[in-house]
């Protein structure tokens, strides 16, 4: 395999971003959205540049992982949030979503942070174990929703 580069994400990739998501998009989550993917990744990209990555295989963006940092919610003064990460079908299974993830994990430890969160489905085994492959555990927060 050629070697995988992790870097910032820019404008210009925003394109293969948005197909690579609309690839892996699961089932039952509707396609029809108030906005293009492409305004959430842009308006990412502009308030947290450092936290948005993507691994590139020659020129080609394999995968991504959008991660904010967060400060004063809910009794944490400052934590890491990862909001998505995705990979190419094409590239699955070859480390790049684990490279991807300590990459941010490592900017939020150099950043003196030290709890990183998401949020997974209770029901998505296959992310549930992804990010256990990369040191999450549970946590004591407990998801709400309003509807």
């Amino acid at each position: 395999m050629t070697r995988i580069t992790i870097r910032s994400m820019k404008e210009d990739d925003i394109k293969q971003a948005a197909d690579i998501h609309r690839q892996v998009v699961r089932e039952g989550l509707s396609q029809v959205m108030e906005y293009p993917i492409e305004d959430l990744f842009s308006s990412f990209i502009k308030k947290y540049p450092k936290t948005c990555l993507v691994a590139d295989k020659d020129k080609i963006v394999a995968g991504f992982i959008i991660g904010c940092i967060k400060e004063w919610g809910f009794g944490l003064e400052r934590s890491g949030w990862i909001e998505m990460i995705e990979v190419d079908p094409k590239f699955m299974g070859k480390g790049i979503g684990k490279t991807l993830g300590e990459a941010l994990i490592k900017y939020f430890k150099n950043e003196g942070i030290n709890e990183v969160y998401t949020t997974v489905k209770w029901d998505s085994g296959d992310l549930i174990a992804f990010f256990k492959s990369i040191g999450f555990d549970k946590s004591s927060f407990i998801n709400l929703e309003f509807k």
